[in-house]
């Protein structure tokens, strides 16, 4: 019997870097997850919160890490909206209400979408490696 390690290496290196194209995929997809619910409850009034959204890659070299906040300058105020669950934030044309965080606009809604997301991260992150042929 004769087998060629060579072999080895070619593979391990596709799948290598199937595995790495999945993860990246399934990260970026965890964020878009993220930021499209945060932008559903985030308080509106004038919209200037809202449109404030950054989202920001931090991680260097093989970690990936991304940082998600609202604010800008005003990042006091989003502070407050964010974690004050006493604040009302009443129906307004394009929706919201008064809420609990995660239902209609409000509190926590940064919080709300990372948490609930976060817990489906796994299977996201496997569904894009099983897509890149990992």
């Amino acid at each position: 019997m004769i087998i060629n390690t060579s072999d080895f290496d070619r593979v391990l290196g596709k799948k290598r870097l199937a595995y790495q194209t999945g993860v990246r995929l399934g990260v970026g997809d965890i964020v878009s997850q993220i930021t499209a619910r945060a932008d559903e409850l985030v308080p509106f009034d004038t919209g200037v919160l809202s449109g404030s959204q950054t989202v920001k890659p931090t991680g260097k070299g093989a970690i990936i890490e991304v940082e998600i906040g609202y604010g800008g300058p005003a990042a006091p105020y989003a502070l407050v909206q964010h974690e004050d669950e006493s604040l009302s934030h009443p129906p307004k044309a394009k929706g919201g209400s008064p809420v609990a965080p995660g239902r209609g606009r409000g509190p926590k809604y940064l919080e709300y979408p990372t948490r609930v997301i976060g817990k489906r991260a796994e299977a996201i992150i496997a569904a894009n490696v099983k897509k890149a042929g990992g």
